[in-house]
């Protein structure tokens, strides 16, 4: 890598961690490109070098979050003995990490979503992920005599609803606190929902927050 690349690395890194921090704080519509520009000490030529428009650096912004994120969920799934195992762990580790990056918290699930049907539209892929991910290990389940046969479609997307309803209720009024408080009252109910004893998933895989 030349000098020249590392440098214009740095500067889309530094310009993305200061519209994390920016956009947390003031939201989608407060945030403005010469204050995140400011924040990261870089130029507005850099920015729009990188960016060609606001849009398009949040777009950018919420792609290297969703990766992280998912990244993350697929490391705490992996090793795990069965389905209803993965998809347990998978929970466990959605919550943690928005338990301990707030500000990620916020900029996917709060201050970017209610813009207008279109950026929504581009947000929504993010939830579709999880819901699939959750849906496969779902039917891996049913099919290991896990579970009995069901909508597990529908049953996914309630699942990341809920999920998405705990964090924004942990961001908009500090509760749960510790928002990891509710992540085994949640994965047991999850299991129940589908007609799965929780107890055997609930101790394998538990993180600390």
């Amino acid at each position: 890598m030349s000098k020249a690349t590392a440098r214009d690395t740095t500067t889309y890194d530094r310009i993305l961690e200061a519209a994390t921090d920016v956009i947390a704080q003031q939201g989608y519509s407060g945030a403005g490109v010469q204050e995140i520009i400011e924040k990261a000490g870089a130029s507005k030529g850099s920015f729009y070098f990188h960016f060609p428009s606001k849009e398009k650096m949040v777009e950018a912004l919420v792609q290297r979050m969703s990766e992280k994120l998912m990244a993350k969920v697929e490391e705490a799934m992996a090793g795990q003995p069965t389905p209803l195992h993965r998809v347990t762990a998978s929970i466990d580790a959605l919550m943690t990490t928005f338990a301990g990056q707030r500000k990620v918290a916020q900029v996917l699930l709060l201050n970017i979503i209610g813009h207008g049907r279109a950026t929504d539209r581009k947000f929504l892929p993010i939830r579709q992920q999880f819901s699939a991910l959750i849906q496969k290990e779902l039917e891996a389940a049913i099919a290991a005599g896990q579970a009995p046969p069901q909508d597990v479609v529908l049953v996914s997307q309630m699942w990341v609803g809920a999920v998405h309803e705990v964090i924004l209720r942990w961001l908009l009024t500090g509760q749960p606190s510790p928002l990891s408080s509710a992540t085994p009252v949640m994965q047991a109910a999850f299991l129940r929902s589908i007609g799965a004893d929780p107890a055997p998933y609930l101790t394998s895989h538990r993180h600390k927050a």
